[in-house]
């Protein structure tokens, strides 16, 4: 195929593909710019062998719209994919034209190949630009119109130009009636004024809006919204608000409950610290480890020491000296066990003077029974104290009274007792001397005698210290006692008495030192009225008359029982045999039982009356606490 030699030059110095064909369409020409792109000679693309230089998935339709071309005579722009030299493939426009005889036949035609892969690239991502925004602009409207808020736009008038779905689902009203200023007819009457205020204000001085206002719903009923809007300004310098109100109905409805209870709270609080300062006594509240943090006004003024001085631990100030540790104590074991109890102590007054007073503390647990706050308070019971004081000197007087009746009472018998010894010591003094005087004289049958004389001497000693310390008025002297031997000095009194009046008397007690803490003469006071008691109780018995005394110790506790085989106290008299002035006795006062009573109470004991476990009869049982120290193991 023979080329035109004057135009070659030209044509090859074009930059795009130029080429040129018969008029049944057959390439017969392709320059060189075209030639260097596909890497071929023309020799493999002429004919119709430029068909294999096309996308194989683009063949058949260049293929149809090249004979659709040259049956019409019109040219047009076609587009498809063309094998470059390095085997890839660009996409490329395809132009043409034809020249025509005179006669309108086609002589030749003409053409180019522009490669417009870059273009085809920009237009796709464009493409696919615009199809990522549409999908974006469809997810963005349909977020606005999922968000649970009502979601608005505005001009810079203020007017709005764009409401959401919701808002429209809100209201019950179409876009047309709330856009503008359409949703001013929304708002509540009320509201309306000072929120326009607000929104004018807002968007010629601020950037940004907040207020709140009530709406009224498609149900007709209006309620509280939070309006937040922002103003923006876009690349063109357009203003635009963007804003949402967000439904706060049940919020203002708890805000206003809130502020209620507030209210109500504070009223409280103040009828409560009223309560506190006035009632008549000493309020206050701890921390968990039992430190002062709160103290009312009635506190305050009786100590006159500032909040700074006892707040924490300091309160222990308060105390009198001889009370601190004994406090300290008593409190830090109620802080450690979490359990209250009442304790007594003395704290100094404004002017110096110290009273008696009952600390009382509760704790406040959480559910997993942890102290959150002690409370408590503080009661002066001086008064009292000294009123028990005055009892116990009363009890005490009336007990040595009791005493001395029954010293008086068992006269005879002492008098037998003592006696009994001083005839044995005149009758050992005759003999001695007579194992003394000359012929007769037996040195080692006068010292016996002389032995027998200081034996029963101490045994008279004995029996006067017995009545001497039961007649004797003295002040109660608590100390370490054995009970052994103190029972067995109120059994040695009342010897002859229980001997006259024909009874016998077993004393079961253990052999080792029985130690409790307390007043050993009043002690000894129990156990003879329990026994007096017993051989009174079995007077009119023909029965076999025995007084059984028991003692033994359970855990940390003293048991002493007395029991008789007399007529016994009838059930519903063992509670009452204890008070004061009641007696089962025709001739009794009713004191003896009631005196017990108050001793061994006095003594941190229990005492009461039960029938005899054996043999009939009575029995009155009293426990009294070991002495510290001493254990049952050391029994």
């Amino acid at each position: 195929m023979e080329r035109e030699p004057e135009t070659d030059p030209i044509i090859d110095l074009i930059p795009a593909m130029v080429w040129s064909a018969t008029s049944e369409g057959m390439l017969d020409f392709a320059n060189q710019h075209f030639l260097e792109f596909i890497g071929a000679p023309l020799e493999e693309i002429s004919g119709v062998g430029f068909y294999k230089l096309f996308h194989p998935d683009d063949t058949s339709y260049l293929a149809s719209e090249w004979h659709d071309i040259m049956a019409s005579k019109h040219a047009r722009e076609v587009v498809g994919r063309l094998r470059r030299a390095d085997g890839q493939y660009r996409w490329c426009t395809l132009r043409q034209k034809p020249r025509l005889d005179a006669e309108g036949n086609v002589l030749r035609w003409y053409g180019v190949v522009l490669d417009i892969e870059d273009r085809k690239q920009a237009e796709n991502a464009l493409k696919e630009t615009k199809t990522a925004l549409a999908a974006s602009e469809e997810n963005l409207s349909l977020i606005i119109n999922s968000l649970p808020v009502l979601v608005w736009s505005a001009r810079p008038d203020g007017s709005a130009d764009f409401v959401n779905k919701s808002w429209l689902d809100y209201a019950g009203r179409p876009a047309d009636q709330i856009l503008g200023w359409g949703f001013l007819d929304l708002y509540h009457p009320d509201d309306i004024p000072g929120m326009v205020d607000i929104w004018k204000r807002d968007l010629e001085h601020s950037d940004h809006t907040v207020l709140k206002g009530r709406i009224r719903g498609a149900d007709g009923k209006y309620r509280w919204f939070y309006f937040s809007g922002r103003k923006l300004v876009d690349a063109n310098g357009v203003v635009r608000w963007f804003g949402v109100n967000i439904d706060i109905e049940d919020l203002q409805y708890a805000e206003n409950a809130l502020r209620q209870s507030e209210a109500a709270l504070r009223e409280s609080e103040h009828k409560l610290n009223l309560i506190i300062n006035t009632i008549p006594a000493m309020a206050w509240s701890c921390t968990s480890d039992g430190r002062l943090e709160y103290f009312n006004r009635n506190l305050i003024d009786y100590v006159g020491l500032p909040f700074e001085e006892i707040v924490g631990f300091g309160f222990y100030r308060m105390f009198h000296p001889d009370d601190v540790e004994p406090m300290r104590m008593a409190w830090d074991d109620i802080v450690a066990s979490k359990k209250s109890r009442p304790v007594d102590a003395r704290i100094r007054r404004a002017d110096g003077e110290y009273r008696w007073f009952n600390l009382r503390q509760s704790p406040l647990l959480d559910p997993d029974g942890n102290v959150v706050r002690w409370y408590g308070v503080v009661v002066d019971i001086e008064d009292r104290k000294r009123a028990e004081e005055s009892l116990r000197q009363s009890q005490s007087e009336l007990a040595h009274v009791t005493r001395m009746t029954a010293t008086g009472e068992l006269a005879v018998s002492i008098a037998h007792e003592v006696n009994q010894p001083l005839m044995a010591i005149v009758t050992n003094a005759g003999t001695c001397l007579r194992w003394l005087q000359p012929g007769h004289t037996d040195l080692e049958q006068a010292r016996l005698a002389a032995e027998r004389i200081v034996r029963d001497g101490h045994r008279a000693g004995d029996i006067i210290t017995s009545i001497r310390a039961m007649a004797q008025k003295l002040p109660a002297k608590i100390e370490q006692t054995d009970l052994r031997p103190a029972v067995r000095e109120v059994l040695n009194l009342l010897t002859g008495e229980l001997q006259r009046r024909g009874i016998d008397v077993v004393l079961d007690m253990a052999e080792v030192p029985i130690e409790v803490v307390g007043d050993r003469t009043q002690l000894q006071q129990v156990v003879l009225n329990l026994i007096m008691n017993s051989a009174e109780a079995m007077a009119a018995s023909c029965e076999a008359r025995r007084i059984v005394i028991r003692c033994t110790i359970d855990e940390e506790l003293v048991k002493m029982s007395v029991s008789d085989t007399g007529r016994g106290v009838a059930v519903h008299q063992l509670e009452r045999v204890f008070e004061a002035f009641y007696s089962t006795k025709a001739e009794g006062i009713g004191m003896g039982l009631s005196i017990c009573r108050s001793i061994v109470e006095a003594h941190g004991g229990r005492i009461w009356a039960t029938a005899a476990e054996i043999g009939g009869g009575g029995q009155f049982t009293f426990t009294l606490p070991l002495a510290e120290g001493v254990s049952v193991h050391d029994r």
